[in-house]
């Protein structure tokens, strides 16, 4: 039995099963890295599944179960366009991915088709729904005004305010809760894999993101290192290597860094960087609160466009040049 449904998934997985009429759309909504999509695929195999086992998981033995997911006639699986890599710089395009219109296109002429199997079931999965661009967010909208019958589209996104209001109207929403530290210790434990617990803090409690964490550890560390010196950071130690995960995740990290700004002044506690705490604690003392909130919104802002065409490395010498001014005298 390949097929398992995480411990911090089993409420979501009986509340859906117990739903007798699903309705025509679903949006799977959680924070990332806490395995939404494998819940999705899951979820879709054993609705299309012939002979679905006691618990619901599918049987892994019907000719539906051999076909999915490659080869399934009645199931689309909907993901963004993959990007380019400038190899030239060694890091990712900045240049966004995107679902685009020609994507939904090709949905509606599939589903102007009948469905291959007998019970005339199909579903159509779209992972992450917040990467719908405008024109193609269009597209599907007019598709799910009118869905076709016995279709049931699965939007899963850790953004659902990303998503334009009339398509969120139209999903039924499944909020799906993250794992708390210990059972997300558990299940890694249970994988055989070791991840500190400042990393599992670092990252939310979501193991598939701390995995992957764990293999840009030293970029983490590079960026840690200069956020730890406050008003005595060094700036011919920013090494723009650490853009090799673009720009974003480079902002996720000072992000983080900032909110346990804010919670250890409010509560003298961290969530995010355990191991800095000490540095935190020092940082909270000489922190200009108006200045930090003020580039709290600037973070905000730069994030929106961190994937569009931009200089990240002037961008990122901006970020630390105000990131010190916080703790300056005023």
């Amino acid at each position: 039995m390949t097929d398992e449904i995480y411990p911090w998934f089993h409420d979501a997985w009986t509340a859906i099963h117990d739903n007798e009429k699903l309705p025509h759309a679903l949006l799977f909504k959680g924070k990332a890295g806490i395995g939404k999509g494998k819940f999705a695929r899951t979820f879709a195999k054993s609705y299309l599944c012939h002979n679905p086992l006691h618990h619901h998981l599918a049987c892994d033995g019907c000719k539906s179960c051999s076909w999915f997911p490659d080869t399934h006639p009645d199931f689309k699986y909907i993901v963004p366009m993959e990007d380019e890599e400038d190899e030239s710089k060694k890091r990712k395009m900045v240049r966004q991915k995107n679902i685009v219109i020609d994507q939904i296109r090709e949905l509606s002429e599939y589903l102007e088709l009948s469905a291959h199997q007998e019970k005339g079931r199909r579903i159509i999965l779209i992972e992450p729904a917040d990467a719908l661009n405008q024109a193609a967010s269009n597209a599907l909208l007019k598709i799910l005004e009118e869905p076709p019958a016995n279709t049931l589209f699965i939007l899963v996104t850790s953004h659902a305010q990303k998503l334009i209001a009339t398509i969120r109207s139209r999903c039924q929403l499944l909020e799906l809760r993250g794992p708390s530290l210990q059972e997300a210790t558990s299940y890694l434990q249970g994988q055989a894999i070791h991840i500190p617990e400042h990393l599992l803090s670092f990252s939310g409690n979501s193991p598939f993101t701390a995995m992957n964490e764990m293999e840009h550890q030293s970029e983490r560390e590079v960026i840690t290192k200069l956020l730890s010196q406050g008003h005595r950071i060094d700036f011919t130690q920013v090494n723009y290597s650490i853009l090799t995960q673009g720009l974003d995740w480079t902002l996720s990290i000072i992000q983080k860094w900032t909110f346990d700004l804010l919670l250890h002044f409010h509560t003298h506690q961290t969530y995010y960087f355990k191991k800095e705490e000490a540095h935190i604690e020092s940082q909270t003392k000489q922190m200009n609160m108006d200045v930090l909130l003020s580039f709290v919104n600037e973070l905000n802002a730069l994030k929106k466009i961190a994937s569009h065409p931009i200089n990240q490395e002037l961008q990122l010498e901006n970020i630390f040049v105000k990131f010190k001014q916080v703790f300056e005298p005023s």
